[in-house]
């Protein structure tokens, strides 16, 4: 009856072939990947005397080397995949840095690196000059994956059977006029006395950016606040460069965005 031993070859006429065959060269215990591909370039050769070499020889020393070659190309090609998307825990911080400079993102140490990273997705993932993404819904979406929690709504309301175009102080002022002092009002955020005015979104990912609208250009505006149209929407005020630049990443080159928002 035939014993497998250490000494037995995969390749001879008095071995049996089956599950039990050892390799040439067993791996014992965890060997690195240097050694497991060294271990399979020897299985590849011819079993006779004359292909026989030692470990640590000449020809298994050449063999480390090409192999640690091959390696070092295999873990540079995975590292750039890693850094170029970031769908994986090896994406750093600094490529986190390097795409927002790419994609014109506004860095923001105070989010964590998946909120980062989330953003940087995002971003990759959409297309240009697609009509569905020009929709309010889509843009509306966008700003609420990304941690704001806004509504927008488009300017132009059917009045007497005709489309009105209105200024943010034309919204307030129907708001306030539905408001009574006494009963359940209440005086906190969020409540307005009387007039007020809101910031634009047009050019520019700066605060208090300066952009006129003529009402004969009012049909290009939309307005971004609460829940409610006129109500207002609470953001962090470390967070108002990077909302804005948000904002103009997604919304048609032609519009501005009336905002009604508090940041705090």
């Amino acid at each position: 009856m035939y014993i497998a031993t250490e000494n037995s070859t995969t390749h001879s006429f008095s071995t049996p072939h089956g599950f039990k065959t050892p390799h040439r060269f067993p791996i014992k215990g965890i060997k690195s990947l240097v050694d497991i591909m060294s271990n399979l370039a020897s299985q590849l050769y011819p079993t006779g005397r004359a292909f026989s070499f030692k470990k640590q020889g000449v020809m298994d020393n050449t063999h480390l080397a090409f192999n640690r070659s091959f390696i070092r190309i295999i873990d540079d090609a995975q590292l750039t995949l890693d850094s170029t998307f970031p769908d994986n825990d090896n994406f750093s911080v600094e490529d986190c840095e390097l795409w927002e400079y790419r994609f014109g993102i506004v860095s923001n140490n105070l989010l964590t690196l998946q909120q980062r990273k989330s953003a940087i997705y995002r971003r990759m993932s959409r297309g240009r000059n697609v009509p569905a993404r020009q929709h309010k819904n889509y843009i509306q979406s966008q700003l609420q994956l990304a941690g704001f929690d806004v509504y927008l709504y488009e300017n132009g309301f059917i009045e007497g059977g005709i489309t009105v175009y209105k200024r943010p102080q034309d919204i307030i002022a129907l708001l306030t006029n539905s408001v009574q002092h006494g009963g359940t009002s209440q005086h906190g955020i969020g409540f307005q006395h009387g007039g007020s005015s809101s910031q634009i979104i047009a050019n520019s990912y700066k605060a208090n950016e300066l952009y006129s609208v003529s009402d004969a250009r009012l049909w290009a505006t939309s307005f971004i606040g609460g829940a409610t149209l006129g109500t207002y929407a609470t953001i962090p005020a470390s967070r108002e460069e990077e909302f804005r630049e948000l904002v103009l990443k997604l919304k048609p080159a032609h519009l501005a965005f009336f905002t009604f928002v508090n940041y705090v």
